[in-house]
């Protein structure tokens, strides 16, 4: 029985649009990965007209009640929580960001910033690369055959059979002359120099720590690939959102919870209060599950 309603408040939720050819934001470099290792344009998939839904809401109660979250748009190893998206879709929401009247309709103001990150980390603050990320960085065939080919032989074994943060481990153990003599077959390669810096350069009789962020600013060819870099134009949304909760609910926030999550690009959640269900008019919230799920045209398409 849900006797009470858990309180939350969000601010600073960032959500971006690619809407139209004059959109400057259509000129960023963005990419989303998918199970099977291939990649899409964000400029190629869908959005929700609403600026938040059903799912984004999901999301942010899997995270505040210790679960992993489910991708929306693509492939995820996990299956959403039942209980938790039927909690979701019972919730309310009010955004407080005040609209304005924008030619026959009204629409939030929207921010103007200048965007530079890697595609690994746009929504991960930890850093994490991958071989596909490596293949594209090197962007030449022969080159990256030949990479993990030398990385063979040093280790005797096909080394994209493990995580290529894995790897980054096993090059630091490595004795020094194989590791400088590995450098040197990656100098051969001509323009892949951030694979050095990825493993930790040598410089004057020491090793630096890795510095991956090399990889993705070396060169301006390879980094278009990798790197959201643009003027972005952005909504900065804040409100509140009340879900119904129940004794074992709260039971497991108590004990799991940390108390926070985020909602769209590092939008802010936290729990503000409990209100007994008697105590909530619900007059100035929509419902969550009456929220269209509509969607936009990819940008790309709107374009033609």
């Amino acid at each position: 029985m849900m006797n009470n309603y858990l309180l939350l408040k969000f601010k600073s939720a960032r959500l971006f649009r690619k809407s139209g050819k004059n959109n400057k934001n259509l000129r960023t470099k963005d990419f989303s990965f998918n199970l099977d290792g291939s990649y899409s344009k964000r400029d190629e998939l869908p959005s929700f007209v609403e600026p938040i839904t059903v799912h984004q809401i999901s999301n942010m109660l899997y995270v505040l009640f210790n679960e992993r979250p489910v991708s929306t748009l693509k492939g995820s190893l996990y299956n959403k929580n039942e209980y938790l998206f039927e909690k979701a879709k019972d919730s309310f929401m009010k955004i407080e960001t005040p609209k304005y009247k924008k030619f026959e309709n009204e629409d939030y103001p929207t921010e103007i910033i200048q965007t530079k990150k890697a595609v690994w980390n746009s929504f991960n603050p930890s850093i994490v690369l991958d071989w596909e990320i490596v293949r594209r960085y090197i962007d030449d065939k022969d080159k990256f055959d030949t990479f993990v080919s030398n990385l063979n032989t040093c280790f005797k074994f096909n080394p994209t059979s493990i995580p290529f943060n894995k790897l980054i481990d096993l090059v630091s153990g490595l004795e020094i002359e194989i590791r400088i003599a590995l450098y040197a077959s990656i100098k051969e390669l001509k323009g892949c120099d951030g694979l050095i810096y990825c493993f930790g350069r040598y410089d004057k009789g020491n090793f630096a720590a890795p510095d991956l962020s090399k990889l993705t600013n070396k060169t301006i060819n390879c980094s278009a690939k990798t790197i959201n870099n643009g003027i972005e134009n952005v909504y900065v949304l804040s409100g509140e959102i009340v879900v119904p909760v129940s004794d074992d609910d709260l039971n497991i926030l108590k004990n799991y919870s940390k108390g926070y999550a985020n909602i769209l690009d590092g939008g802010f959640v936290w729990i503000e209060k409990i209100i007994p269900s008697k105590n909530f008019n619900n007059d100035e919230y929509n419902l969550v599950g009456d929220i269209s799920l509509e969607m936009n045209l990819p940008a790309k398409t709107m374009e033609l």
